[in-house]
């Protein structure tokens, strides 16, 4: 009855949303004789405030050969938005991509979390503010169809949607996009700074810049602390920006553990105005960049030290939660740690708050630090965790473009990311002189987006066409839909030419992009993987390959185990474990018990041994699996017994989502077609089999659904699940 209540009422709000009344939309229409477009999406007061400048964008744009709409309008949903934007994606000349400027409707996107690389919170249990993910993807997907389901109390511009069954089920955006957002809690006068930016935006494309000043920073925890993660990066990077390895100024790999409070040292080079690309690898929260860990203790004194401070913080934290338990949790940990309760007096933690305090913020890098200073980067990355959040009251990203630096782009994202992503994936675009935006679109989930100006390039090297290569990329995307033919610039003959250059980018991307046009097949990519030396080929092949699944497959992702580039071994080792690999099962054993070096990899392969058929490990091997392996006899009880508590139940299925048995597929599929269950578990049960994208095992559960979907009387719920589920498995 609830569940049909809500139901009703999101229907009676999609109603009043419908017949809400359209704002009118001023257009500024685009230079006809461009050879691509791209539309600026602003609210009237902000373009209002800002027209000059807003202008001034728009012509420096169309000086360069790129035509460039100006929508205006009080815009009340993201639906009047995405109209626009369906329109202008039917009209010559091609759009490209767009951004939006000052207020525009965000949407929530819900039922879509295995298009993130990380965020699983439990969208039945935990508040729909906080299981929703921000995404941009309503506006530059338009392969994806959305149900809107509601708009948020407390934030009358954040509009909810569930991705439904109609659309497709992979990411696969037809332009580029971004975000113009001041933080509501930047200092200052939000116009002034609005407009401030985009005077430093029209300067920097009227600059002559190539790409040669790089700087990348790995912080505390992240990838496992792997130094030898951390060591390969220069040799990764100069092949996708040669020209920053000309000379030792030109780039800079930077790692935590060298000063235990590196923010500082991290603070010159931010604000270095030579600087073209700074990438920070490292966890991060909307607010903050997480540089250092607590820092290391070499003396007795030190580690006592340092275990006073964690307690102080502790019992403050504790406290602050609960003050009635204040002095229970000072005799705990005095009698644990065998300290006087002297130490946890009002007195010595008022004496010792101030150095407490620095201590913990000195490891940091916070909003009201960036705010201060001036980001030199033309363009900032962050591959990090929630750094991107514009729809925070105050975002990291957002602090570092609309400073006093230089910084016209950021990438972030909105929530939590896959720390093992291929985050750099083709990067080396915008050496080229390519068109930043077009790079976002290479690396494109569902939390992932760009902040400021997604137009932005640098200078172009001696003899590369930047404009013909971005106007490629934009035909491509007419192309996979059918609305342009397959031949010219951007077409698969164009491509084809791509595979025998000397430059390591082009032959990855021709890699990717014909992989797409389906005029490469596993056998051809297996091919191009042993033949080709380059890193970043090699390992767009494995990525391109991936999705096939087949005898091909396997054999790759068995020799990029022992691959020299570390990213190639740890995502074989993944991609075993995601495939049922059991052909890789020597090679993973070797790397547990012999490659202790590669730390982030060993990770990974425990990982996917866990996922292997477990009567076959040695026993030294067993052993030291983790809990879930152990768990798997009682997960896979709790999943078959149906008379068992349906939150339990759901627990253990939704553990699947990142732990694909593929041995036990037969007896999943037997739960997953019995209808005598509750609807939920149910539900639950077919929406993890979704996550098995990657099995040998995927075929025999797409065709099991594709029959129910025939035979069986199924509820409109389960109904739309297993459409999904059977997209998903099969790519669609």
């Amino acid at each position: 009855m609830k569940n049909g209540f809500a139901l009703i009422c999101a229907i009676l709000m999609a109603g009043t949303m419908v017949a809400a009344p359209k704002a009118k939309v001023n257009i500024v229409k685009c230079d006809p004789k461009a050879t691509t477009s791209f539309a600026i999406f602003v609210d009237n007061e902000t373009y209002n405030a800002c027209k000059a400048e807003i202008d001034a964008y728009r012509e420096v744009l169309q000086s360069e050969g790129l035509g460039t709409y100006i929508l205006s309008s009080d815009w009340a949903r993201p639906e009047d938005v995405k109209a626009q934007i369906i329109a202008l994606s039917k009209k010559k000349p091609l759009l490209e991509g767009m951004v939006f400027i000052g207020d525009i409707p965000i949407a929530r996107v819900r039922q879509a979390q295995f298009m993130t690389t990380a965020f699983k919170m439990n969208e039945n249990t935990f508040p729909r503010e906080e299981s929703s993910v921000t995404s941009d993807r309503y506006y530059d997907d338009l392969h994806l169809d959305f149900e809107f389901i509601g708009q948020d109390e407390n934030n009358p511009r954040w509009f909810y949607y569930n991705l439904t069954e109609n659309g497709a089920q992979k990411l696969s955006p037809n332009f580029y996009s971004a975000r113009m957002r001041v933080p509501e809690d930047f200092p200052g006068d939000k116009m002034e700074v609005m407009k401030k930016y985009l005077q430093k935006v029209v300067a920097a494309h009227k600059e002559v810049n190539p790409l040669d000043h790089f700087i990348f920073f790995a912080g505390h925890a992240y990838n496992s602390d792997c130094l030898n993660v951390w060591r390969q990066q220069p040799m990764l990077f100069r092949e996708y920006f040669p020209q920053a390895f000309k000379k030792a100024s030109g780039n800079k790999f930077y790692n935590f553990r060298q000063d235990n409070y590196m923010k500082f040292k991290l603070y010159n080079e931010i604000q270095r105005p030579e600087t073209d690309v700074m990438m920070f690898s490292e966890h991060g929260a909307p607010e903050t960049q997480y540089i250092n860990g607590i820092a290391p203790a070499y003396t007795i004194g030190e580690n006592i030290e340092s275990l006073k401070r964690t307690l102080r913080n502790d019992l403050r934290r504790a406290v602050k939660r609960n003050p009635d338990k204040k002095a229970e949790y000072i005799k705990e940990m005095s009698e644990h740690f065998h300290l006087d309760p002297a130490l946890f007096s009002d007195e010595t933690l008022e004496a010792e708050r101030v150095n407490d305090s620095l201590a913990a913020a000195n490891i940091n890098i916070v909003l009201e630090d960036i705010q201060k200073l001036k980001t030199g980067a033309r363009l900032t990355i962050f591959n990090a965790c929630y750094n991107g959040s514009f729809h925070q009251t105050g975002y990291v990203a957002g602090y570092h473009i609309f400073n006093d630096g230089r910084n016209v782009v950021a990438q972030g994202n909105t929530v939590n990311v896959l720390q093992d992503k291929w985050a750099d994936q083709l990067i080396g675009y915008l050496a080229l002189g390519i068109r930043a935006g077009f790079w976002q679109k290479e690396v494109c989930y569902l939390e992932s987006h760009m902040i400021g100006d997604p137009t932005f390039r640098f200078t172009a090297p001696e003899g590369v066409d930047a404009a013909e290569i971005s106007r490629a990329l934009a035909n491509q995307s007419y192309i996979l839909d059918g609305k342009m033919k397959n031949e010219g610039v951007g077409g698969s003959e164009y491509w084809k030419e791509f595979l025998s250059s000397k430059e390591s980018i082009f032959r990855a991307m021709a890699v990717k992009k014909l992989t797409e046009l389906g005029e490469l097949n596993s056998a051809d990519l297996a091919k191009i993987f042993d033949k080709d030396e380059s890193w970043i080929v090699r390992l767009q092949v494995l990525t391109a390959i991936a999705p096939f699944v087949d005898e091909n497959t396997l054999k790759v992702v068995e020799k990029g185990i022992f691959d020299p580039f570390e990213m190639i071994r740890r995502q074989s080792c993944h991609y075993a474990g995601k495939m049922g690999a059991e052909n890789c099962k020597d090679e993973l054993i070797d790397i547990v018990r012999h490659s202790h070096e590669v730390v982030r990899t060993q990770y990974a392969t425990q990982g996917a041994l866990s996922l292997l058929k477990h009567d076959e490990l040695p026993e030294d091997i067993a052993k030291n699996m983790g809990s879930f392996f152990n768990n798997i006899p009682k997960m896979m009880e709790t999943i078959k017994d149906l008379n068992a508590d349906d939150l339990k139940r759901e627990s253990e299925m939704r553990t699947l989502r990142n732990n694909p048995l593929h041995w036990k597929v037969d007896e999943l599929l037997e739960v997953a077609g019995n209808a005598s269950q509750s609807e939920y578990t149910r539900l639950v049960m077919i929406e993890a089999l979704g996550w098995f994208n990657y099995s040998v095992e995927r075929e025999k559960i797409a065709n099991a659904i594709s029959g129910w979907l025939a035979t069986q009387e199924l509820s409109p719920r389960i109904k739309r699940e297993m459409i999904k589920t059977v997209k998903r498995l099969r790519w669609e």
